[in-house]
Protein backbone atom coordinates (compact mmCIF):
# COMPACT_ATOMS: atom_id res chain seq x y z
CA UNK A 1 0.00 0.00 0.00
CA UNK A 2 3.03 2.50 0.70
CA UNK A 3 6.72 2.06 0.81
CA UNK A 4 9.18 4.48 1.36
CA UNK A 5 12.91 5.19 2.19
CA UNK A 6 13.85 8.48 3.37
CA UNK A 7 17.07 9.89 2.42
CA UNK A 8 17.66 12.57 4.75
CA UNK A 9 17.45 10.81 8.41
CA UNK A 10 18.14 13.94 10.31
CA UNK A 11 15.75 16.12 8.75
CA UNK A 12 13.14 13.32 8.68
CA UNK A 13 13.63 13.71 12.08
CA UNK A 14 13.92 16.99 12.84
CA UNK A 15 10.44 17.10 11.10
CA UNK A 16 8.75 14.64 12.95
CA UNK A 17 9.88 16.73 16.02
CA UNK A 18 8.38 19.84 14.48
CA UNK A 19 5.18 18.04 14.44
CA UNK A 20 5.31 17.10 17.68
CA UNK A 21 6.34 20.01 19.38
CA UNK A 22 2.57 21.13 19.02
CA UNK A 23 0.31 18.10 17.80
CA UNK A 24 -0.13 15.23 20.08
CA UNK A 25 -2.26 13.21 17.23
CA UNK A 26 -2.51 13.65 13.47
CA UNK A 27 -3.40 12.03 10.51
CA UNK A 28 -0.72 11.79 7.76
CA UNK A 29 -2.11 11.73 4.19
CA UNK A 30 0.13 9.63 1.70
CA UNK A 31 -0.67 10.14 -2.22
CA UNK A 32 1.52 10.22 -5.21
CA UNK A 33 2.71 13.39 -4.33
CA UNK A 34 4.29 12.66 -0.75
CA UNK A 35 3.40 12.97 2.71
CA UNK A 36 0.96 15.76 4.38
CA UNK A 37 -0.52 16.36 7.88
CA UNK A 38 -2.79 19.36 8.43
CA UNK A 39 -3.67 19.70 12.05
CA UNK A 40 -4.82 21.81 15.44
CA UNK A 41 -3.04 21.55 18.61
CA UNK A 42 -4.32 20.43 22.15
CA UNK A 43 -5.35 24.03 22.78
CA UNK A 44 -7.07 25.03 19.43
CA UNK A 45 -4.92 28.27 18.67
CA UNK A 46 -2.04 26.76 16.82
CA UNK A 47 -2.46 24.85 13.44
CA UNK A 48 0.21 23.01 11.49
CA UNK A 49 1.00 22.60 7.84
CA UNK A 50 3.23 20.01 7.03
CA UNK A 51 4.20 18.53 3.20
CA UNK A 52 7.33 16.06 2.40
CA UNK A 53 7.35 15.66 -1.44
CA UNK A 54 7.98 12.42 -2.71
CA UNK A 55 11.27 13.96 -4.57
CA UNK A 56 12.53 14.04 -0.88
CA UNK A 57 12.53 10.32 -0.79
CA UNK A 58 15.02 7.70 -2.35
CA UNK A 59 11.80 5.63 -2.80
CA UNK A 60 8.42 6.55 -2.49
CA UNK A 61 5.21 3.99 -3.64
CA UNK A 62 2.14 4.25 -2.96
CA UNK A 63 -0.98 2.32 -4.40
CA UNK A 64 -3.24 4.92 -3.70
CA UNK A 65 -3.78 7.63 -1.33
CA UNK A 66 -3.96 6.73 2.29
CA UNK A 67 -4.57 8.44 5.81
CA UNK A 68 -2.71 7.11 8.49
CA UNK A 69 -3.88 8.37 12.18
CA UNK A 70 -0.73 8.50 14.50
CA UNK A 71 0.17 9.31 18.22
CA UNK A 72 2.96 11.78 17.62
CA UNK A 73 4.27 12.11 20.74
CA UNK A 74 5.33 7.84 20.10
CA UNK A 75 5.91 8.41 16.90
CA UNK A 76 8.89 11.07 17.84
CA UNK A 77 10.20 8.75 20.31
CA UNK A 78 10.96 5.92 17.68
CA UNK A 79 11.73 8.17 15.12
CA UNK A 80 14.88 9.86 17.76
CA UNK A 81 16.36 6.45 18.03
CA UNK A 82 17.69 6.91 14.80
CA UNK A 83 21.47 7.65 13.91
CA UNK A 84 22.42 10.10 10.93
CA UNK A 85 24.31 6.98 9.12
CA UNK A 86 20.94 5.02 9.28
CA UNK A 87 18.77 4.66 6.27
CA UNK A 88 15.01 4.23 7.38
CA UNK A 89 12.36 2.59 5.50
CA UNK A 90 8.60 3.24 6.04
CA UNK A 91 5.62 1.29 5.34
CA UNK A 92 2.00 0.81 5.96
CA UNK A 93 0.19 -2.56 5.05
CA UNK A 94 -3.23 -1.05 6.75
CA UNK A 95 -3.30 -1.21 10.29
CA UNK A 96 0.20 -0.23 11.40
CA UNK A 97 3.11 1.72 10.89
CA UNK A 98 6.50 -0.28 10.20
CA UNK A 99 9.72 1.60 10.39
CA UNK A 100 12.88 0.05 9.60
CA UNK A 101 16.19 1.18 10.88
CA UNK A 102 19.39 0.10 8.78
CA UNK A 103 22.66 0.90 9.80
CA UNK A 104 25.32 -1.11 12.22
CA UNK A 105 22.47 -3.21 13.31
CA UNK A 106 18.77 -3.09 12.07
CA UNK A 107 15.87 -2.62 14.43
CA UNK A 108 12.43 -3.03 13.58
CA UNK A 109 9.75 -0.67 15.14
CA UNK A 110 6.17 -0.75 14.20
CA UNK A 111 3.50 1.90 15.44
CA UNK A 112 -0.54 1.34 15.80
CA UNK A 113 -2.12 3.95 13.86
CA UNK A 114 -5.86 5.67 14.73
CA UNK A 115 -8.72 6.12 12.98
CA UNK A 116 -7.57 8.95 10.59
CA UNK A 117 -9.31 12.38 10.65
CA UNK A 118 -12.19 12.72 8.55
CA UNK A 119 -11.89 16.69 7.33
CA UNK A 120 -8.31 18.02 8.33
CA UNK A 121 -8.83 21.52 9.45
CA UNK A 122 -8.86 24.58 6.81
CA UNK A 123 -6.07 26.58 6.37
CA UNK A 124 -6.93 30.55 7.09
CA UNK A 125 -6.99 32.82 4.35
CA UNK A 126 -5.45 35.67 5.95
CA UNK A 127 -4.10 39.06 3.81
CA UNK A 128 -1.40 39.79 5.78
CA UNK A 129 -0.24 43.59 6.12
CA UNK A 130 3.52 42.17 6.80
CA UNK A 131 5.62 39.86 5.20
CA UNK A 132 9.20 39.67 7.07
CA UNK A 133 12.04 36.93 6.18
CA UNK A 134 14.84 36.15 8.62
CA UNK A 135 17.29 33.80 9.97
CA UNK A 136 16.40 31.22 12.41
CA UNK A 137 19.44 32.75 15.20
CA UNK A 138 18.15 35.53 14.97
CA UNK A 139 14.52 35.47 16.16
CA UNK A 140 15.16 32.62 18.41
CA UNK A 141 17.73 35.08 20.20
CA UNK A 142 15.38 37.74 20.75
CA UNK A 143 12.97 35.13 22.01
CA UNK A 144 15.13 34.18 24.76
CA UNK A 145 15.25 37.57 25.48
CA UNK A 146 12.05 38.22 25.94
CA UNK A 147 11.50 34.74 27.90
CA UNK A 148 13.64 37.03 30.41
CA UNK A 149 10.49 38.91 31.48
CA UNK A 150 7.51 37.49 30.14
CA UNK A 151 5.27 34.17 28.58
CA UNK A 152 4.12 36.29 25.97
CA UNK A 153 5.79 38.92 23.28
CA UNK A 154 4.48 41.42 20.99
CA UNK A 155 5.45 41.44 17.33
CA UNK A 156 5.31 44.68 15.34
CA UNK A 157 6.30 45.53 11.75
CA UNK A 158 6.84 48.97 11.18
CA UNK A 159 10.08 50.14 9.44
CA UNK A 160 11.61 46.60 10.24
CA UNK A 161 10.44 43.91 13.49
CA UNK A 162 10.13 44.59 16.81
CA UNK A 163 9.89 42.46 19.61
CA UNK A 164 8.14 43.57 22.70
CA UNK A 165 7.46 41.62 25.83
CA UNK A 166 6.05 43.09 29.23
CA UNK A 167 6.06 41.13 32.99
CA UNK A 168 5.85 41.89 36.40
CA UNK A 169 9.09 42.24 36.37
CA UNK A 170 10.40 44.81 34.19
CA UNK A 171 10.21 44.64 30.30
CA UNK A 172 12.41 44.24 27.30
CA UNK A 173 12.28 45.96 23.64
CA UNK A 174 14.20 44.49 20.74
CA UNK A 175 14.45 46.40 17.45
CA UNK A 176 15.30 44.78 14.17
CA UNK A 177 16.53 47.11 11.43
CA UNK A 178 15.18 46.30 7.84
CA UNK A 179 19.19 45.95 7.16
CA UNK A 180 19.31 43.22 9.59
CA UNK A 181 16.34 41.28 7.60
CA UNK A 182 16.83 38.83 5.02
CA UNK A 183 13.95 40.73 2.95
CA UNK A 184 10.86 43.28 4.48
CA UNK A 185 7.59 44.05 3.23
CA UNK A 186 5.08 45.65 5.16
CA UNK A 187 1.94 47.26 3.32
CA UNK A 188 0.34 48.74 6.82
CA UNK A 189 2.19 48.37 10.37
CA UNK A 190 1.06 45.12 12.20
CA UNK A 191 0.79 44.37 15.95
CA UNK A 192 -0.25 41.40 17.39
CA UNK A 193 0.39 39.39 20.74
CA UNK A 194 1.53 35.72 20.62
CA UNK A 195 2.53 33.14 23.81
CA UNK A 196 6.21 32.62 24.03
CA UNK A 197 5.96 29.26 24.77
CA UNK A 198 3.88 27.87 21.18
CA UNK A 199 6.41 30.24 19.14
CA UNK A 200 9.71 28.31 20.60
CA UNK A 201 8.32 25.34 20.31
CA UNK A 202 6.66 26.58 16.37
CA UNK A 203 10.78 27.67 15.73
CA UNK A 204 11.91 24.77 17.58
CA UNK A 205 13.21 22.90 14.43
CA UNK A 206 14.37 25.78 12.42
CA UNK A 207 17.83 25.86 11.40
CA UNK A 208 20.07 27.64 9.10
CA UNK A 209 20.33 27.49 6.12
CA UNK A 210 16.43 27.34 6.31
CA UNK A 211 14.76 30.88 6.38
CA UNK A 212 11.77 32.00 8.35
CA UNK A 213 9.50 33.49 7.13
CA UNK A 214 7.18 35.52 9.17
CA UNK A 215 3.64 36.77 8.14
CA UNK A 216 1.50 39.62 10.18
CA UNK A 217 -1.44 41.37 10.44
CA UNK A 218 -3.11 43.56 13.30
CA UNK A 219 -4.61 40.78 15.97
CA UNK A 220 -4.27 38.70 13.57
CA UNK A 221 -2.96 34.89 13.66
CA UNK A 222 0.99 34.54 12.73
CA UNK A 223 2.04 32.76 9.85
CA UNK A 224 5.59 31.22 9.88
CA UNK A 225 7.23 28.87 7.38
CA UNK A 226 10.18 27.17 7.02
CA UNK A 227 11.77 24.58 5.36
CA UNK A 228 13.57 21.42 6.77
CA UNK A 229 15.42 19.68 4.13
CA UNK A 230 13.03 19.03 1.06
CA UNK A 231 9.66 19.64 3.71
CA UNK A 232 7.65 22.34 4.65
CA UNK A 233 6.26 23.38 7.36
CA UNK A 234 3.41 26.12 7.86
CA UNK A 235 2.30 27.40 11.62
CA UNK A 236 -0.53 29.71 12.02
CA UNK A 237 -0.84 30.53 15.89
CA UNK A 238 -3.57 32.58 17.09
CA UNK A 239 -3.03 36.10 19.34
CA UNK A 240 -3.30 36.69 22.71
CA UNK A 241 -6.15 38.80 23.46
CA UNK A 242 -4.91 41.62 25.23
CA UNK A 243 -7.05 43.14 28.10
CA UNK A 244 -7.89 46.93 27.74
Amino acid sequence: MFKAIVNDTRSWSNSIDAIAALIDEGSFVIDESGIKLRAMDPSQIALVDFILPAKGFEKFEVSKTVSIGVDLLELSKITKRSKPEDKIELSFDGSRLRMVFRGDTTRIFSLSVMEAASNPPREPKIEFSADIKITPAIIKDALKDAELVSNHVALSAEGGLAIRADGDTGSVDIALKEDKLLSVNIKSPARAVFSLDHLNNILKEAEAPSVVSLSLKNDAPLRVEYAIGDARVVYYLAPRIESA
